[in-house]
Parts: C-alpha cells; sequence; structure tokens
C-alpha cells in the first residue's frame, strides 16, 4: 500500500492528455490571460496613452477621448519630405500606417486564450471523466491488494467487452488534436495580421536592418492623430495632434514572443498528428504499447497488441497516463490471461492459470469497473 501511495503522489501526473494538448489549454491559455491582465493594468493604472494639443479651442479632454477611440497614424516618411517642394515629392510621401491595435490588445488576447480552450472544453463536454471514473477503483491507494487486484480485473474485463466500441471516442480526441493544429496556424496569421507587421511595400524607401527600424515601423513611441473639428467661426477645420504611446514598446515584446510560440505550438501540433498517422502501422503500434508498459510480460502483450485495433490500442494508452507502471502492466497481463481464460486456451498455453487468478477471474463477476 505504501508503495501505491508514493507512485500515484510523486511518480505519476494524472494528465489524461497528451502533453502538446495539455500545452495549449492549460500553459498558452493560462499565459494569454496573465498578457491580457498585465496590459488591462497598464491601460486603468498606467500611463497608457497621452496626446498633446496646442489649441486653446479644443478641450484636451475630448482630444484624448477621441484619439484614443478613433486611431492614431505612424507617417514614417513625413520627416524624409518635409522640405522637398510639393511637385517634387513621390506619390508614396504621404504613405500612413494605422495603429488600430493599440486599444485591443487585452481583449484580443482573452479571444485568443478562449479559442485554445474551446477544443479542451468540447473534449470534456464529450468525455466526462470517462477514464477517470474506470480506474476509480484502482487510484484508492488506501485499498487492500486483494481488492486492487478485483478492480484490476473488473477493469481488464470491461477492456475486452468494450473492444472496438472506442472509435467514435478516438476520432473525436484526433479531431480535436487537428483542431489545435488549425488554431495555432490561424491564431499565428490572425496574430500578424492584427499587429498589422505583414511587411513594408516594396516601393516604400523604408530600412528595415535592425531592431530599431522594426520598432519604430511597426510599434512607434508616437504617432499622429487628426480630428475634424467645427470652431467658434463655424467651419469645419483639421487639426493634427501628437500622442505618445508608451505601450508599444509592451507590444511589441509580447508580439514577438506570442509569434514564435504560435509558431513552436503549430509545430508541435502537426508533429502529434503525423505521430497519429504512423501509429496506422499495426506494428508500430505493437511497440508504442510495449513500451509504455515495460513490466508487462513480452509474448503475451505481443499476442494481445496483435488483436487490437487502432481505437482498441488508443484507449488503452489513454489509460496508460493516468495509471502507474505497475497497475498498468498488471492490467494488460490480466487482459491476457482474461482473454485465454475465455477462449479456453489457458490449458494449452504456457501462460497457464494459477489457482489464485482464476479464483480472481471468477469471484469479479462484474463486467465493467463503472
Amino acid at each position: 500500500m505504501i508503495r501505491n501511495v508514493l507512485e500515484n503522489i510523486f511518480l505519476k501526473k494524472k494528465v489524461v492528455d497528451n502533453f502538446i494538448f495539455y500545452l495549449c489549454y492549460r500553459w498558452t491559455v493560462w499565459m494569454l490571460v496573465i498578457f491580457s491582465f498585465i496590459v488591462t493594468c497598464r491601460l486603468v493604472l498606467g500611463d497608457s496613452f497621452t496626446c498633446f494639443s496646442s489649441y486653446n479651442e479644443i478641450p484636451l479632454r475630448h482630444v484624448m477621448t477621441a484619439c484614443y477611440d478613433d486611431s492614431v497614424l505612424l507617417l514614417p516618411l513625413q520627416d524624409m519630405y518635409r522640405d522637398v517642394p510639393s511637385d517634387s515629392k513621390p506619390p508614396y510621401h504621404d504613405y500612413k500606417r494605422d495603429l488600430r491595435y493599440y486599444s485591443w490588445v487585452n481583449l484580443f488576447f482573452l479571444l485568443h486564450a478562449f479559442n485554445f480552450y474551446l477544443p479542451h472544453l468540447l473534449w470534456k463536454s464529450y468525455e466526462l471523466g470517462y477514464t477517470r471514473s474506470l480506474i476509480a477503483g484502482v487510484e484508492n491507494v488506501f485499498a487492500k491488494e486483494e481488492k486492487r487486484n478485483l478492480e484490476l480485473c473488473f477493469l481488464a474485463k470491461y477492456v475486452l467487452a468494450t473492444q472496438g466500441k472506442h472509435k467514435m471516442y478516438t476520432a473525436l480526441y484526433i479531431f480535436f488534436e487537428a483542431c489545435n493544429y488549425a488554431i495555432s496556424l490561424a491564431q499565428t496569421l490572425w496574430l500578424i495580421a492584427f499587429f498589422d507587421v505583414t511587411g513594408v511595400p516594396d516601393n516604400i524607401p523604408i530600412s528595415m536592418k535592425t531592431w530599431s527600424d522594426f520598432r519604430k515601423f511597426y510599434f512607434p513611441s508616437e504617432g499622429i492623430c487628426r480630428l475634424s473639428y467645427y470652431g467658434s467661426s463655424g467651419y469645419r477645420r483639421i487639426y493634427s495632434f501628437l500622442c505618445a504611446l508608451p505601450l508599444n514598446n509592451l507590444y511589441m515584446k509580447l508580439f514577438l514572443f506570442l509569434h514564435a510560440w504560435y509558431i513552436f505550438l503549430t509545430v508541435l501540433c502537426g508533429i502529434v498528428l503525423v505521430y497519429r498517422i504512423v501509429l496506422l502501422v499495426p506494428s508500430l503500434r505493437i511497440k508504442v504499447i510495449m513500451f509504455s508498459a515495460p513490466l508487462a510480460e513480452k509474448e503475451a502483450l505481443k499476442s494481445l497488441c496483435g488483436r487490437l485495433s487502432y481505437s482498441d490500442a488508443f484507449f488503452l494508452t489513454r489509460l496508460q497516463k493516468i495509471m502507474t507502471i505497475v497497475d498498468f502492466a498488471q492490467m494488460l497481463e490480466k487482459i491476457c490471461v482474461v482473454s485465454q481464460y475465455r477462449d479456453g486456451k489457458h490449458e494449452h498455453d504456457s501462460l497457464s492459470l494459477t489457482d489464485e487468478v482464476r479464483k480472481e477471474i471468477d469471484s469479479s463477476t462484474a463486467t465493467s469497473p463503472l
């Protein structure tokens, strides 16, 4: 019993999903929520946006509100052609970039977090703790050894009784893994489009050789806000205001980190899908199960795995993730024994049944641990 307690506490982390799935719905979601919280705190509590006005007829509060609600412009070529006569300026001299993302970054990160969590949410609404309920009796580390053996017999009988009935279970899980790949790829492209980091147009003479050039063009520390305002004379005029954008330095760092992280997730999710395709080969499935059960008897395990379909093997690997190595090996051996016992082969097989094993099988009348 002490061994089981130590194994359950220290040696086995009970995460049913594969590590890549876990990265998507747990680490990435928490990371995006934290980033959104940081940005929100800076927007609410910090000096996040300031405009400067030299026009007395326009209230500064109105300028701040209007510029924040609308958008700030970047005119990267304004200084370059400031002293050039109008008739000599090239057609692209008034090229501008709209910095529309500035006030929406925190909500954007929350939306990304929800998208990454959605496949896991849908999967849990279908799975409903199915695998954990199956091993509930085995997980009771304070149970007597005889009780645990009976629970493992129940589980072995259930696996055999439901053989070939986990096709929908397997298909949905792989579908949600494919959704993780699609979401990672789509949100990588969405991240680039949201911050408008799509490259400099070919006809614009702007150098992007250094990080400083990158920051000044995509995440400038200041921009221009243009507002139309009716003065006391009744005429409509367009005013330009200089606005400070202190959060753009933070936005640039978050963008670069998330862009690299999303690419990393996309590659990992793609590798998982390739791995699922490779497991269509029966011999490779056998090797995977044998690798996950190093304590099981090899010949019996090969005989069992040869009769398992793709969905059956997938279901066994799901159980393996939430069972200790010892319990999983014992369950596989009991599956082999129960299968031979049912087929009437135990009298001629090298894996003959002992009186103790036969007693366990006969006493476990239930075929389901649920």
